[in-house]
């Protein structure tokens, strides 16, 4: 199995969370508007989910999306915080990218802050594309990054970089250098899941 798969916990949360609720793979595709066919791959670690499906899971499911990667400890609200160390935030590959979510342990956040590492890709590679309803802002931490988005040119970010933009339009980054590129992205929830723990 590919290596970023190996622990699949979106798949393993989504199929307890059937189980919890007597769902088909049928009805959590007309709760989520994701095909049964990329939900059996999901739960049985054939691909990992977007993050554009991740939100389309959690709206449908009413979930916090830290829920599908993780176990949100805390409901936000007034008086709470939660700090992530460096590098300590719930890791999670796509073909996007690698993850890092941050502020994993709260559920019910307006905001959903992710580090993003994006890799290199040549002409001949397939480009990545994301859609999410919701706005986005990016700042580039390291590397440099081509930004393409649906009526506009690529963008080219260096670090120190951002940019602010509508995530419903079709978008996507890709690294300028082999090396690679890491960018911190703060997307906002305009529903944010019920505070839910499918493994309960």
């Amino acid at each position: 199995m590919n290596e970023r798969l190996k622990e699949n916990a979106p798949g393993a949360l989504l199929a307890a969370l059937r189980k919890q609720n007597g769902w088909t793979l049928a009805e959590v595709s007309g709760r989520t508007g994701v095909s049964i066919s990329t939900l059996s791959k999901i739960e049985n670690g054939v691909s990992a989910p977007a993050y554009s499906v991740l939100v389309r899971l959690a709206d449908g499911l009413q979930l916090d999306i830290s829920a599908l990667l993780g176990q949100p400890r805390a409901t936000f609200g007034t008086g709470v915080r939660e700090v992530t160390p460096a590098g300590q935030g719930i890791r999670y590959s796509n073909d996007m990218g690698g993850y890092e979510d941050i502020a994993a342990g709260l559920s019910g956040k307006a905001m959903q802050p992710m580090i993003i590492d994006i890799p290199y890709r040549d002409g001949a590679a397939e480009q990545v594309r994301s859609e999410h309803n919701g706005q986005e802002y990016v700042l580039v931490l390291s590397g440099a990054v081509v930004f393409e988005m649906e009526h506009y040119a690529p963008t080219r970010l260096g670090p120190g970089d951002s940019l602010y933009f509508d995530s419903g339009a079709r978008h996507g980054f890709s690294a300028e250098t082999a090396g690679g590129a890491r960018i911190l992205s703060v997307c906002h929830v305009p529903h944010p899941g019920l505070p839910q723990d499918p493994t309960t």
